[in-house]
């Protein structure tokens, strides 16, 4: 599997780093505003995002008692699932966000031979395999092996879980009533789309690919000015 030497970091700073995270959270607290719903979570968007560490949820905006996050590697919904489906089907979130990322490194690794990796990650990197044979049957994928190789898959990757979502019936006939808006997007960490470094994108709404009829859905306000693709 890809993997990266980072700097080394002293674990007295590391431990430093949590402490002012977890006195921020403190002081910061929305106790007023959490009191007012009786202490329960109401978020309003199920986030399935890659794991991946330069993928924060706060690219969505604030966090707290509003995103109902599920992370793992490749951003795969058959990987969680039931985290998923509690998100849309429990908690009734309005909107579902399916977050793929520039040069993912699950999909590098599934696209390579990944049988001598401990069998949680050779499971998990099969379902991101899966995924990208699913999408190439589906689409014409491109077997470009420029820099872009891994973005364009991204891509597609996250078509590919938002046509699973859509074959849950209970989950079709939320979008169907107007109730879910199943919204896929990609955020180019690498400048790949030629805009800037960190820009997200919305590739699919609602299993809709063309980037035409996506930028037409003025609902959907930045989103829709942001529809834009590699992949066709």
């Amino acid at each position: 599997m890809v993997s990266s030497s980072s700097p080394k970091v002293s674990r007295d700073v590391l431990m430093q780093g949590i402490a002012e995270g977890i006195t921020k959270f403190e002081n910061e607290f929305p106790l007023e505003d959490f009191s007012k719903g009786d202490y329960k979570q109401y978020p309003v968007i199920t986030l399935l995002t890659c794991s991946d560490s330069r993928m924060p949820v706060n690219v969505f905006g604030s966090i707290f008692n509003r995103i109902f996050s599920v992370e793992n590697i490749g951003n795969q919904f058959r990987s969680s699932e039931g985290s998923v489906l509690y998100g849309l089907l429990h908690l009734r979130t309005p909107l579902m966000i399916v977050a793929g990322h520039t040069d993912c490194g699950a999909i590098n690794a599934a696209e390579s031979n990944f049988v001598s990796e401990p069998l949680g990650i050779r499971n998990e990197l099969s379902i991101v395999k899966d995924s990208l044979d699913g999408a190439r049957r589906l689409y014409s994928v491109s077997n470009d092996d420029s820099d872009l190789k891994y973005t364009l898959l991204s891509e597609v990757n996250v078509d590919m879980q938002i046509n699973y979502l859509l074959a849950n019936p209970e989950v079709s006939e939320l979008v169907k009533n107007d109730e879910l808006l199943l919204l896929g997007v990609m955020v180019d960490l690498h400048n790949h789309y030629d805009e800037g470094y960190g820009r997200t994108y919305t590739i699919n709404v609602n299993g809709e690919r063309d980037i035409g009829k996506l930028k037409e859905r003025k609902v959907l306000g930045l989103m829709a000015e942001r529809a834009k693709r590699l992949t066709r």
